[in-house]
């Protein structure tokens, strides 16, 4: 067997490139962790700063829900002044896919996470009513059935006229009193499938659709920020508050429904923290004992 026989030199050669590799080892070990670090705190820096936000966006809620309970008893004025038109909405369903449920039919699920391209509260866009459109049934963009939470669409108001039976006939949705501008947000990530000002009766609407049989609308808005075919995620701004169409002050016409079937909003919206204290006589001191909490209110119940 032939015997390697390595030199002074040779020794000094191999230790000198093991020494390198193993400096080279730890600076990537060091750059690793520098890096490792540098993520973490910019996960940190952004979770921070969205902290802040929230808690901005939240103080400034409690701050217009203040105004609004002082105001409460003229917000409950601004209703619906007539009925609207139930045909023009079913057609609006209609044409892009949704169909009237079955009672006891099956539903599939899907996981929640249909998100889409308008930013939760990102900054208003205003956008042209295009009056008479509509859109085709989405292509798979939608789930089955939407599983994930839900929020009221404003942040802070009256709600001045109940689901139910009024004036003799049903009400279909929820009144919903504040300033002219407050934000209107998407109860649920969806696709809008109308905006505009050509459904008789309910001035400029939104019409989002969150799942195959599940749709809400935002009436009598003052501006629409967004257009036909948008994706829109949960807490998009979808329009501002206003009082076009038949009202009698700036208010929010909001619907749910599961087909062609108007759902009571109460019954499918997750209850505001605020909602059991505006009843009593000393509501507005009752506000500063929730913090951060911000939603909508029912004033008087």
């Amino acid at each position: 067997m032939r015997r390697h026989a390595y030199t002074r030199g040779t020794w000094v050669l191999l230790i000198g490139v093991a020494g390198c590799a193993s400096v080279q080892q730890n600076d990537w070990l060091d750059k690793a962790h520098d890096t490792s670090v540098k993520a973490v705190d910019v996960a940190a820096d952004q979770a921070s700063k969205a902290a802040a936000v929230a808690s901005a966006q939240a103080s400034k809620a409690m701050v217009r829900m203040r105004h609004y309970v002082a105001e409460k008893d003229l917000l409950k004025t601004f209703t619906d002044s007539g009925e609207h038109s139930e045909s023009v909405v079913l057609d609006v369903l209609h044409k892009a896919g949704v169909s009237a449920r079955k009672s006891g039919a099956p539903t599939r699920t899907a996981p929640a996470g249909s998100t889409g391209t308008v930013a939760a509260k990102g900054p208003p866009v205003k956008a042209t009513p295009s009056a008479g459109a509509t859109a085709a049934a989405p292509a798979g963009s939608l789930p089955d059935q939407y599983v994930g939470t839900l929020q009221w669409p404003l942040e802070a108001g009256v709600v001045s006229s109940e689901f139910g039976e009024r004036w003799g006939k049903m009400h279909k949705g929820i009144d919903l009193a504040a300033d002219v501008g407050e934000p209107v947000y998407a109860i649920a990530p969806g696709e809008v499938i109308y905006a505009g000002s050509g459904l008789r009766g309910y001035g400029n609407v939104v019409i989002l659709r969150h799942d195959r049989q599940r749709t809400s609308l935002y009436a009598h808005n003052s501006a629409l920020n967004v257009k036909l075919g948008d994706m829109v995620a949960r807490g998009a701004v979808v329009a501002q508050l206003g009082s076009t169409g038949h009202s009698t002050g700036p208010h929010v016409h909001f619907e749910i429904r599961d087909g062609d079937t108007p759902l009571n909003p109460r019954s499918v919206l997750p209850p505001t923290k605020l909602a059991d204290v505006i009843g009593d006589p000393g509501a507005p001191a009752a506000l500063d004992q929730i913090p951060g909490a911000a939603g909508l209110v029912a004033a008087g119940r």
